[in-house]
């Protein structure tokens, strides 16, 4: 009798284990796996990829038994996931010259169906009438990591946020500091993700792995260039926040995105990332009007303009003082003094 009754206790945890994921018991969410061009739940719009996204590997069937764990926020078990710096170089790939994703289209679509426009402008922060403008701060861009969001369906007049993890090569929409804000393939509104844990559900990938999820956070400071992997020759480019490719231009070291890096805590460094932390450049500069959605992490005062000019430090990993790198005043005062001198080397 008494080892019938282990024998029925032990079933009973065994199969509790097994429908949550070992992910901590009834109170694991759900974490929907999105292939590149699946529409997802409930979308808000027909796709507006621009269909040039390709997809680093295709789906392959459905994740092992619904039951992974979603990695840590932190990252610090994977390789390659973690959380990155919405700034960092490289983070994004895209088609030189040609965006991701159709945003006058997108626009119009919202504009034509206002109660889909206030529950997803609801989601931004803004209001219905400042969905064109908002739109038009965002960039288009490629994941090149898996990367998990909190997504948002449409549903009886409001917008139904879920966990979701996107597939590496979704075309999306981010703001200046390199927040995923839209995906294109539904038009669904998209922000940061709730939560480090719960369980994989839907169609999954063959390169898919926990490990190499990641989390954008956003960059310490709005940038005005954001430097971008071409997908078709692996050189990076740079394309200005709310560019749709015709302003594209060749990437240099100082378009390093927003400065500092003290917000990594995983080990996410895409391939073809610069290795070091991203410095502020000349081209990298705070915009003065940036385009973060008011009401979310890291998007206050963008509409105001820069703090002060090089050294005024306004801009994380600026040089203090304003010196810039140019020679040190003993060793200028030294030059001139020879310069001046009479003749003798």
């Amino acid at each position: 009798m008494l080892a019938g009754a282990v024998l029925v206790v032990g079933l009973g945890v065994a199969l509790g284990v097994v429908a949550t994921g070992g992910s901590g018991g009834s109170s694991a969410q759900a974490v929907e796996m999105q292939p590149v061009a699946a529409s997802g739940q409930e979308p808000f719009t027909d796709s507006v990829a621009n269909g040039t996204a390709s997809a680093s590997a295709s789906p392959s069937g459905s994740a092992p038994g619904g039951s992974a764990s979603a990695p840590a926020a932190s990252g610090s078990s994977g390789a390659s996931g973690g959380t990155v710096d919405g700034g960092q170089p490289g983070l994004y790939g895209g088609t030189r010259e040609v965006a991701s994703c159709d945003m006058p289209k997108l626009s119009g679509y919202l504009a034509a169906n206002t109660d889909k426009a206030k529950a997803w402008a609801g989601v931004e922060g803004i209001d219905s009438s400042q969905i064109d403008g908002y739109l038009h701060g965002l960039t288009p861009v490629v994941l090149r990591q898996d990367t998990r969001v909190t997504n948002h369906g449409y549903q009886s007049g409001q917008a139904t946020p879920y966990q979701a993890v996107l597939q590496s090569g979704t075309a999306v929409l981010v703001d200046s500091q390199g927040v995923p804000r839209v995906r294109c393939a539904c038009g669904n509104p998209l922000t940061p993700p709730s939560g480090t844990g719960g369980t994989y559900t839907g169609t999954t990938w063959s390169s898919f792995h926990p490990d190499g999820v990641v989390t954008v956070q956003p960059a310490a400071a709005p940038v005005n260039r954001i430097v971008l992997v071409d997908q078709t020759t692996g050189r990076q480019f740079d394309r200005p926040v709310g560019g749709t490719g015709g302003s594209d231009g060749s990437a240099s070291p100082s378009a390093s995105g927003s400065g500092s890096s003290g917000g990594h805590s995983g080990t996410g460094v895409p391939s073809g990332a610069f290795s070091s932390a991203p410095s502020s450049g000349g081209s990298s500069a705070p915009s003065s009007g940036g385009s973060g959605s008011p009401g979310h992490s890291g998007s206050s005062g963008l509409s105001g303009s820069p703090g002060g000019g090089a050294g005024s430090g306004s801009v994380p990993g600026a040089p203090s003082g304003g010196a810039s790198g140019h020679a040190s005043p003993a060793g200028a005062s030294a030059g001139a003094s020879k310069a001046a001198g009479s003749g003798t080397p």
